[in-house]
């Protein structure tokens, strides 16, 4: 009897408007493509997928001002890989932002999965995000995709 108050008591909190507008993303970004860059380590023929759709979802300045994304696309293996970030934003034009990014990508396949920082600028419904690191050599890749505004 309790856990079935407590249920209708949770359904009925988040069905408000208030609370829909808290939980409702503000925005979806859809991946596209990337560009692989420099030393990989790995044998020359390495052929990377730079076509990669997906679907992720932000909520923008939330908890401490960050914009927080999660969602999935298809990575550069041709797997899918779930993608979880925050990003700390500043406005630098009428139509313009950039920031920095904290995401941890999670592969299903032979793709990255850890920690991958970068730094991103929005335009518009643009978006460009560039990643590196360095262990004998520089390397990277830089992505790019569409952002539409959903939310409040």
């Amino acid at each position: 009897m309790l856990k079935t108050t407590l249920r209708a008591a949770l359904a009925a909190a988040l069905s408000t408007p208030l609370a829909a507008a808290d939980l409702a993303p503000d925005y979806a970004l859809i991946p596209l493509a990337s560009h692989h860059y420099g030393d990989w380590g790995e044998d020359d023929g390495d052929d990377f997928t730079e076509f990669n759709p997906g679907l992720l979802f932000t909520w923008a300045e939330r908890a401490g001002g960050l914009n927080y994304t999660f969602g999935a696309y298809r990575d550069s293996m041709a797997d899918v890989s779930l993608h979880l970030s925050a990003a700390k934003m500043w406005q630098i034009g009428p139509y313009a932002e950039a920031g920095i990014v904290g995401a941890y990508l999670h592969s299903f396949g032979e793709g990255y999965t850890g920690f991958a920082p970068s730094l991103q600028v929005n335009y518009k419904h643009l978006f460009i995000n560039a990643a590196t690191g360095y262990d004998d050599g520089v390397y990277g890749v830089v992505s790019t995709g569409l952002i539409f505004d959903i939310g409040r």
